[in-house]
């Protein structure tokens, strides 16, 4: 009669080793390439959010607007809009300001240009270039945009 033994064998239990060990090192390597990824996700979601904030008041402000002036000044930026809106980009603060409100932070890049000529139909259009982020040799978030003044 034969015993019943219960028990892990030399064979399994390296086996069980090899593949821990696997499993933690593969583990291991995935943090070490998604940790700094998240904090830079952080810092897009935040760097849209400041783009946003000009976006919403800007859209608004142009659609009640036929005209602008647009004046630049070193890397300070104005756009006085028709409907009284004035919108000042100040570089040493990085910030946006409506009628002297804050209204957006951490902006690096700020260009404001007033075209009215045949490639936009004769319309007033500003096209404003935007870049945010806290460093300034990349932007987290950057666009450009030709933004349309009422004509009608």
């Amino acid at each position: 009669m034969m015993k019943n033994e219960k028990g892990v064998t030399l064979t399994a239990l390296v086996i069980y080793v090899i593949f821990i060990t696997a499993t933690l090192v593969l583990l291991g390597n995935l943090v070490k390439y998604m940790y700094p990824n998240l904090s830079k996700i952080g810092a897009d979601s935040v760097s849209s959010e400041e783009f946003n904030k000009f976006n919403i008041n800007f859209v608004k402000d142009i659609k009640e607007s036929k005209k602008a002036v647009v004046t630049t000044e070193d890397k300070n930026c104005s756009i006085v809009l028709s409907n009284g809106a004035n919108y000042s980009y100040v570089y040493s603060e990085k910030a946006i300001y409506r009628n002297n409100q804050k209204i957006a932070k951490n902006i690096i890049v700020f260009e404001a240009q007033l075209l009215n000529n045949e490639d936009t139909n004769n319309k007033n259009v500003i096209k404003v270039k935007i870049g945010t982020g806290k460093d300034t040799t990349e932007a987290n978030f950057g666009k450009t945009i030709n933004y349309v003044l009422r004509y009608w």
